[in-house]
């Protein structure tokens, strides 16, 4: 009798650690990646990151989540945390602690860019189409951002428009 105990009790065990980990991977899987990079503080991505033309803006700092259907894949919400930072002009630094926003949306997958028809290009809808960015996937780990007319924009010796995979 004393050895049936134990034995249901492994099995009990065994069937939760598999049950918390199979929870564990469907959360995960709604996860497309996560995306970060520094950009200048251009007028198009200013609206995305609810900064206002007037507002001092040298730089900006993404960090974008891309979340998926667990089961189809398909494209549903994105969550961007943006930094924007200004130039101190004492010291020539980027100001500290900057300003934090948090943008969530959905995203698409859409197709073309000027330089490719075929392009795998994901588009940031924040509910409001005059706002939407575009990003031209350049491969699993890059994503690049576009001009409204589908062109690569230019960044500078200090910052590009490219984002990077960190997670996932």
């Amino acid at each position: 009798m004393k050895l049936i105990q134990p034995n249901r009790t492994i099995m009990a065990l065994a069937v939760w650690l598999t049950l918390a980990n199979s929870s564990t991977i469907t959360r995960d899987s709604s996860v497309l990646g996560i995306f970060a990079g520094n950009t200048l503080c251009g007028d198009i991505i200013r609206p995305l990151h609810k900064i206002s033309q007037q507002a001092d803006c040298d730089l900006v700092e993404w960090k974008l989540t891309l979340y998926q259907d667990p089961l189809t894949h398909k494209p549903t919400t994105y969550k961007l945390t943006s930094v924007s930072r200004f130039i101190e002009k004492p010291s020539n630094m980027y100001s500290q602690p900057g300003i934090k926003t948090e943008t969530e949306g959905k995203w698409t997958i859409v197709r073309g860019s000027n330089s490719n028809p075929r392009a795998i290009v994901y588009q940031l809808d924040p509910g409001k189409p005059q706002i939407s960015i575009r990003l031209l996937k350049l491969g699993a780990n890059l994503l690049h951002l576009l001009y409204r007319d589908g062109a690569l924009m230019i960044g500078s010796s200090q910052a590009s428009y490219t984002l990077s995979r960190i997670s996932n």
